[in-house]
């Protein structure tokens, strides 16, 4: 794309957007303004009309009421005019006869007037604290309805006269601006093709004129410096005899075969250059203790790093420790020689009880080796530290083990998970409060009864009994909700236990239900017999499955989907490991974006609605418990699939 057109279109944009916010505010100001208007005048309209047919009405003078009616019509506004008895008996009607002759439904605002051009509107005639009949009447919206298209027509007119000059100036401006550009861009072929000569025509003062003579001038610089390494190669050419004794010289030095005298010294061009050079090189062979010492000084800038620092040589005994890791680790460090081996120091942490209590020592050390293969892990280390250990092997040297200190990244991420639920417990607020008003419901009932056959002497132990026991049966069905709530709400604890997936599946279902019942949206969950487990912190995975149903319950309400379904599936056991299936009849996730779903802060929900970091959080979960999460599109919808390795039964149920 052109720098012109990147111009123009640029500047048509901001135009574009500016006229798009004004006609948007035109239309909905007038459009609020004149809708307003006219439902409060259907309003007043019915009242004065009411007033003016009561005396009729009482009086049951349906010529009077029918000539009221005729001279009410007469407003061209009025659709239709309907009079009726308290018993709902029409008194009198006129107007539109297909409106007549379809059912009265009061429209609440102006917005559903429009769907079938004229307001419904509805009111009481009362006289003195009674009602002696009802006055429907309907006013025609085509007049607002097409002030507010004309008004449209025209804003849009302007936007394209406006849009239209856009264009036009800003091809100019393009134009002016590429002028040097073009010049430049001749001016750098002209250049590579090997015309150092060429000279670019300088036309103004701005900064492109400015970077036409800094051109200019490299050129010429380049023209001079090609005249400049011809001579050079001549000069070299004629020397190179000279070159190959200084040569042999310093092979001679290199080889460590003697301190042979090197020749022309005394020289004042390149090879005399050279032959000092080579006196240097056999100086800088005995400068090596000098190089040592360089060396032990970069060692001790090492040693300031923060971050814990631990090398282990060929052999496997400890060659450096910075002094963070001597700080951080003096305890284990008392009571292991010079020279230990990284085994021996983490044997002494073990015993210790440095890295936590653990039951099987050589287990422990077993499962720390494997994981160290497979890249960076983190260690529990007393009382209350969690830190981040990195192994590289590197060659000629040993092995170099580093160590960060995580603990408040892990507590901000548990912070931000808990925050997270708190606010899934929020959206989940009325769908619970209605769940347990049911049992409430029934309880309030159930004792209102029996307080009053109590009251009536007519109590019956059977009849109190069977009350008594529905009210536990409800009060338990009120608990067990309670109880859900609560144990979601716990904060994380950075456990690894295995998790039972089908509980957790079930648990999930039950709590998001209700609150998707309310919203007319069904959840279907489909989970084999067996049981299945895996490795990981049950709160959080389950928070992982709210934020996934959360994200589908808010595709489903934004495409306004009158039937929602979102459907939960369950396959252990597959090539995969276990797999679990979320999707739902959404509108999809746009293909452009799919690539940055899990990404941090990324969100295509309008502002105040999302922050970007539920799909970002769960991506890091899932991956915590080995496994991983994707994103797709379906012919219905979104499809989200976890992928969860397997833990062994025997394991998952003996922890």
């Amino acid at each position: 794309m052109s720098f012109r057109l990147k111009t123009i279109l640029g500047i048509a944009l901001i135009e574009l957007t500016v006229m798009a916010i004004l006609i948007g505010i035109n239309q909905f100001a007038l459009g609020g303004s004149a809708s307003t208007q006219l439902y409060e005048r259907a309003e007043a309209t019915a009242r004065v009309f009411a007033n003016a047919v009561s005396d009729a009405v009482i009086a049951t003078d349906l010529a009077t009421l029918d000539a009221t009616v005729a001279t009410a019509m007469e407003t061209e506004d009025i659709t239709y005019l309907r009079v009726r008895s308290p018993s709902g008996f029409v008194l009198s009607e006129a107007g539109d006869a297909d409106a007549l002759a379809m059912p009265f439904v009061r429209d609440p605002d102006f917005e559903t007037a429009t769907n079938d051009h004229h307001i419904d509107i509805d009111t009481q005639i009362v006289v003195q604290g009674t009602s002696y009949g009802t006055i429907e009447m309907a006013i025609s919206t085509l007049k607002v309805e097409n002030e507010i298209a004309h008004a449209l027509r025209l804003n849009l007119l302007v936007a394209v006269l406006g849009m239209s000059l856009v264009a036009i100036f800003g091809y100019g401006l393009g134009t002016v601006l590429t002028r040097q550009l073009h010049l430049l861009q001749k001016g750098a072929r002209a250049i590579s093709d090997g015309d150092l000569d060429h000279h670019i025509d300088v036309r103004g003062r701005d900064e492109l004129a400015e970077t036409a003579v800094c051109f200019n001038d490299m050129a010429q610089t380049l023209s001079r410096g090609q005249k400049i390494l011809k001579d050079q190669r001549n000069r070299l050419l004629e020397k190179k005899a000279r070159v190959s004794d200084i040569v042999t010289c310093m092979t001679e030095i290199s080889e460590n075969s003697g301190t042979p005298e090197v020749p022309d010294t005394d020289r004042d061009d390149e090879i005399g250059d050279m032959a000092r050079a080579t006196v240097v090189f056999r100086d800088a062979m005995q400068k090596v203790e000098q190089a040592r010492l360089e060396q032990q000084r970069l060692i001790s800038a090492f040693d300031q790093v923060a971050e814990q620092v631990v090398i282990f040589g060929l052999d496997g005994k400890a060659l450096f420790l910075n002094g963070a890791f001597r700080e951080f680790n003096q305890p284990i460090l008392q009571n292991l020689t010079c020279g230990f081996t990284h085994e021996e120091f983490l044997r002494e942490g073990c015993d210790q009880g440095q890295f936590g209590v653990i039951e099987d020592k050589e287990a422990w050390l077993e499962a720390y080796a494997e994981a160290a293969r497979d890249g960076a892990q983190e260690i529990h280390h007393a009382p209350d530290r969690i830190l981040l250990t990195v192994e590289t092997d590197v060659d000629g040297i040993g092995k170099v083990v580093s160590a960060k200190d995580v603990t408040d990244l892990r507590q901000s991420e548990r912070q931000l998970v808990q925050a997270s639920k708190m606010a899934t417990l929020g959206e989940m607020a009325t769908g619970i409060a209605h769940e347990l008003n049911q049992p409430l419901g029934v309880i309030r009932m159930a004792a209102s009864n029996c307080v009053k056959r109590i009251d009536r002497d007519k109590a019956d132990f059977g009849q109190l009994k069977a009350k008594f026991e529905r009210i536990g049966e409800q009060t338990e069905r009120a608990a067990r909700i309670i109880d859900q709530m609560r144990v979601f709400g716990r904060k994380a604890e950075g456990s690894n236990d295995p998790i039972d997936l089908t509980a957790s599946l079930t648990n999930v279902a039950q709590l998001a239900r209700t609150q998707l019942h309310t919203l007319d949206i069904t959840l279907k969950i489909d989970l084999p017999d067996e049981q299945a487990f895996a490795m990981g912190e049950k709160i959080l995975f389950e928070q992982v499955l709210l934020n996934l149903i959360s994200n589908a319950r808010d595709a489903i309400e934004e495409a306004g989907i009158e039937q929602g379904i979102i459907s939960l599936k369950a396959d252990y056991n597959q090539k995969d490991g276990h797999v679990i299936t979320l999707s739902d009849n959404g509108s999809g996730i746009p293909e452009h974006v799919l690539d940055k779903l899990f990404e941090p802060f990324f969100t295509t929900k309008e502002p105040g609605k999302g922050t970007g970091l539920g799909l970002s959080i769960s991506f890091g979960t899932i991956q915590d418990m080995g496994g991983c999460i994707s994103a797709t599109n379906t012919e219905t919808g979104a499809q989200f699939q976890i992928f969860l390795p397997d833990a062994e039964v025997e394991t998952a149920l003996a922890s």
